[in-house]
């Protein structure tokens, strides 16, 4: 942090990329950086004597990040595609309908664009959660952040220590544990009578569903190939089952 005549020396688009910054890391909550991010940007505002509007005491997120584009434009920059995608135009307040009672265990995905994805296609399709557990990147990454669209600012999301807690609590709360898999001998997605609540499990990109959890499940479906490919990524698999969910007779 500057000393106060230190900062106040600077140019103003030097003053201007700083306030930028900070707004980056508290825009896109990342980590401990937080709390001294806020301290510093009040402490400057403070010294520029900067007006209510151009102050954090009561914004909200959108306003923020219109903040953010304000000091970027005076710094001569223009802006970061991170922050931009926390904010997308034409975000309903509230959703088109209720959502339906199907959850989504996302276990040891490597990518956290699948992540993301999969959290995005979960507003999109009005499920009513994302359980994350093993190696699956959280909903403060980056990249998750920039696949998810901001749905992970209302989507519920629920890290657990083991799989197998979060499905040994939705089997016992009546919900059928769903295997998204690949399979020949596993029934097409298009003949299944779906069950009234249901865990859908999801596996890793290059391994699948891990054994153990495919022995959990009570109902398993695979999408058919109609190519050469024997499987598709797995964000791209959960919209499409998470579509047939939400349009279930």
């Amino acid at each position: 942090m500057y000393t106060e005549p230190k900062f106040l020396a600077m140019k103003d688009k030097s003053k201007a990329k700083r306030m930028a910054e900070l707004l980056r890391v508290i825009i896109l909550q990342l980590g401990d950086d937080v709390p001294r991010a806020r301290r510093e940007f009040e402490t400057y505002a403070g010294w520029m004597k900067l007006p209510e509007g151009e102050r954090l005491v009561g914004k909200n997120q959108a306003q923020m990040i219109d903040l953010y584009k304000t000091f970027r434009t005076r710094a001569g920059l223009g802006f970061e595609r991170d922050v931009y995608l926390e904010q997308e135009p034409g975000d309903r307040e509230t959703p088109n309908e209720k959502p339906i009672p199907f959850a989504v265990l996302v276990h040891n995905l490597r990518s956290a664009f699948n992540v993301g994805s999969i959290i995005r296609s979960t507003d999109c399709f009005g499920l009513e959660g994302v359980h994350l557990s093993g190696y699956s990147c959280g909903p403060d990454h980056v990249t998750v952040k920039s696949a998810a669209r901001g749905c992970q600012e209302w989507i519920p999301i629920k890290r657990w220590e083991s799989p197998m807690d979060c499905i040994k609590w939705h089997r016992e709360n009546g919900y059928e544990i769903i295997a998204l898999e690949t399979g020949e001998d596993i029934p097409s997605i298009t003949e299944v009578n779906w069950p009234e609540k249901g865990l859908i499990i999801l596996g890793n990109e290059e391994l699948g569903i891990a054994p153990e959890l495919m022995e959990q499940a009570t109902l398993k479906v695979t999408i058919p190939m109609a190519g050469r490919k024997a499987s598709m990524n797995v964000a791209g698999a959960f919209a499409i089952m998470a579509f047939c969910l939400r349009n279930r007779n």
